[in-house]
């Protein structure tokens, strides 16, 4: 069992027996972190609602933190709070932690990486800014040239079974915005998923359990808000 808690946005942490990940912590109230697991801490990209430099200052409270940071993140912010060690997650590289924690790095259609964690037997993606970014202004080239970006960037994610996904679902798309979550949910195999990056409120997550193109996964749609938490066997 993980227990997953919800930050707001798309910060959350992911808890098991005998780690804490924290993914993408912008603002709110962290939870709490066991000084007895091990802290690791990931950044997708630099975009400010998805990184807060604070975060670099958690050692000091938490005997036993690992940062791993895409590879837009400035680690002058880093070194100034006394970080002397960052794993630099580069685009389509898989890395081993040791500790029973590997990592893929998966390209973003924005900015930085997505990242697909394993762990104790279990597979973590938490989709940072890889979306299918379609716009209502957008040209139909500029449409096509972003689905192909889309699709080849989430393609290695056929060879998973994804136990927990944390996938943008961003009401500012309009009638784009179920879009991404859509294919990502029809194309690959991911046991529960969590919406997030929602620039509103939550319902956005009834709106797509409601609408009919959801109907094959809807059961797998677990809606989270900030300060919700929830565990997943």
């Amino acid at each position: 069992m993980i227990v997953v808690n919800c930050i707001g946005h798309s910060g959350f942490t992911v808890e098991s027996e005998t780690h804490m990940l924290l993914f993408d912590y912008w603002k709110g109230v962290l939870p709490r972190l066991p000084a007895k697991k091990k802290l690791y801490v990931f950044v997708t990209h630099s975009h400010e609602d998805h990184f807060n430099p604070s975060v670099f200052s958690l050692w000091q409270n938490h005997p036993d933190v690992h940062y791993v940071l895409s590879n837009d993140i400035p680690l002058g912010e880093a070194k100034n709070r006394g970080v002397t060690e960052c794993v630099i997650a580069e685009p389509g590289v898989d890395l081993n932690l040791g500790s029973r924690l590997r990592i893929k790095a998966l390209p973003s259609t924005d900015l930085g990486v997505a990242y697909l964690v394993g762990l104790g037997g279990r597979n973590i993606f938490h989709a940072g800014d890889l979306n299918l970014w379609l716009w209502n202004d957008m040209t139909e080239r500029a449409i096509y040239d972003m689905t192909l970006r889309f699709e080849e960037y989430t393609r290695p994610l056929r060879n998973f079974v994804i136990d927990t996904a944390f996938l943008p679902l961003d009401t500012r798309l309009g009638i784009y915005s179920f879009l991404g979550i859509d294919y990502y949910m029809k194309h690959f195999r991911i046991r529960h998923a969590i919406p997030m990056h929602f620039y509103g409120p939550a319902s956005a997550v009834d709106d797509l359990s409601y609408d009919p193109t959801s109907r094959e996964y809807r059961d797998k749609l677990i809606k989270m808000e900030a300060g919700t938490r929830v565990s997943i066997p």
